[in-house]
């Protein structure tokens, strides 16, 4: 959404100017996310051919002014902001690839070793979605899922050399990748959600550096019980990556949610979804009556009796914006769930590349 993704970007501005914010953490595909990286160190020009393999949210001309802004910003200070995918669930041919010539370099007598489990994991196809829908059909996952564990060992196994720690997470994420996918349909948004909380985490310990970690707000959130309903579809509950990251750290962990009230969306497939004005109920309604066209809301502040109740209550909110109201998520209080609320009345889709 344009202004969501406005907003956003703003904010991160801010911390990166002002607050000593070098790392970002994007809910993108870790493969993905390194060519984002090489564009904003500059070690590549390419932006729109790097823009043309994301997910359809991230081609957008609002994300193309944040990596144009974050390389200039990288231009112009000695100390680089870096870019990271928290994500496994696209992991192609680089993390394959980089692990490849790691092994090669440090350990070549076991490349054989290596190649037998890259017989059963190694994507076939570029498609991301082709190598996805293909690996879904296969019954016995289990022998896909021992290779990627394997697969990790090996390196985990070979000697300390040049770039390790990043050879190994693109190890863990083959294994995420396998793992992931192997389970029941119904288990994979805890699973997702837990890996998302390693990666920023590791990102972070990676960077040694303040992070931002970019997502929807519910995945931000701390919420250890989002259920999240789909129109025809049991409820889904899982532990938001938020929830996680709060844990290991605390007040350290700041969340902040980007909301509205009524707007416009576009899916992924391009279809126009009206969201009509928060429901009753929800915790977005008396916002909905704020004459201001945005406003922040700081939810640790001292606040008056109606306030307190309101941010204790139960909270329920939109959920998937493809199915406009008729999908909510829920668990927790927005107390709970986020430190600073960002809210604007009006959204609209953003802008298409």
């Amino acid at each position: 959404m344009s202004e969501v993704t406005t907003l956003q970007a703003r904010y991160l501005r801010h911390l990166v100017t002002n607050a000593g914010v070098r790392a970002i953490a994007f809910e993108m595909d870790w493969t993905l996310a390194l060519s984002v990286n090489d564009y904003v160190l500059g070690a590549r020009d390419d932006l729109d051919a790097v823009l043309a393999k994301q997910e359809s949210i991230w081609r957008t001309t609002e994300m193309r002014s944040v990596l144009e802004w974050l390389r200039h910003y990288n231009n112009t200070h000695a100390d680089d902001v870096e870019v990271a995918g928290a994500e496994y669930f696209a992991t192609g041919q680089p993390a394959y690839d980089a692990v490849e010539a790691y092994i090669a370099a440090n350990v070549p007598d076991r490349l054989p070793e290596l190649q037998a489990h890259y017989e059963l994991l190694e994507p076939t196809s570029d498609n991301a979605g082709e190598h996805l829908w293909a690996h879904l059909a296969i019954k016995d996952k289990a022998p896909y899922v021992d290779a990627a564990a394997a697969l990790e060992r090996l390196v985990a196994a070979a000697p300390h050399g040049a770039g390790r720690d990043v050879v190994m997470h693109h190890a863990r994420q083959i294994h995420s990748w396998y793992e992931g996918f192997s389970l029941p349909w119904a288990d994979i948004p805890s699973y997702r959600d837990a890996r998302a909380a390693e990666n920023v985490r590791w990102w972070q310990r990676h960077t040694g550096a303040r992070t931002v970690y970019w997502g929807a707000s519910a995945h931000v959130a701390d919420a250890p019980q989002l259920t999240i309903t789909e129109p025809g579809q049991p409820d889904t509950t899982f532990a938001s990556a938020g929830s996680h990251l709060e844990d290991w750290y605390g007040r350290d962990y700041v969340t902040v949610g980007f909301t509205f009230d009524r707007g416009t969306y576009v899916t992924g497939e391009g279809q126009k979804v009206d969201l009509p004005p928060a429901s009753a109920g929800w915790f977005e309604e008396p916002l909905g009556d704020v004459r201001s066209e945005r406003f922040v809301l700081d939810l640790d502040r001292p606040a008056p009796p109606a306030v307190r109740e309101w941010l204790d209550a139960p909270l329920i909110t939109r959920g998937l914006p493809e199915y406009g109201s008729e999908s909510v998520a829920y668990g927790g209080t927005l107390r709970d769930w986020f430190d600073v609320v960002v809210h604007t009345q009006e959204v609209s889709p953003a802008h298409p590349l």
